[in-house]
């Protein structure tokens, strides 16, 4: 892989506090099976500074970026 997204971490409220999330972004960006990814995007409402911390910053060219959104396939019966 040479592209990955973060899809932002959740702490439960309670947990808050201990850096786990962190931890968690570490991990993550430590993987050995993600060693070759050069470019990481992220989406997050509320922590831009815990993700500034591990290097993430805003998009350069926010005006190339794009997303598609399927909406939820209904499950099927049997």
């Amino acid at each position: 892989a040479v592209m990955a997204h973060l899809n932002d971490v959740f702490v439960l409220p309670a947990w808050r506090g201990r850096g786990l999330g962190k931890a968690l972004v570490a991990a993550a960006l430590a993987h050995p099976e993600l060693r070759t990814v050069r470019r990481w995007t992220l989406s997050t409402d509320d922590a831009h500074a815990l993700y500034a911390a591990f290097g993430f910053g805003p998009l350069r060219h926010p005006e190339t970026a794009m997303v598609r959104i399927v909406a939820e396939q209904p499950q099927e019966t049997s």
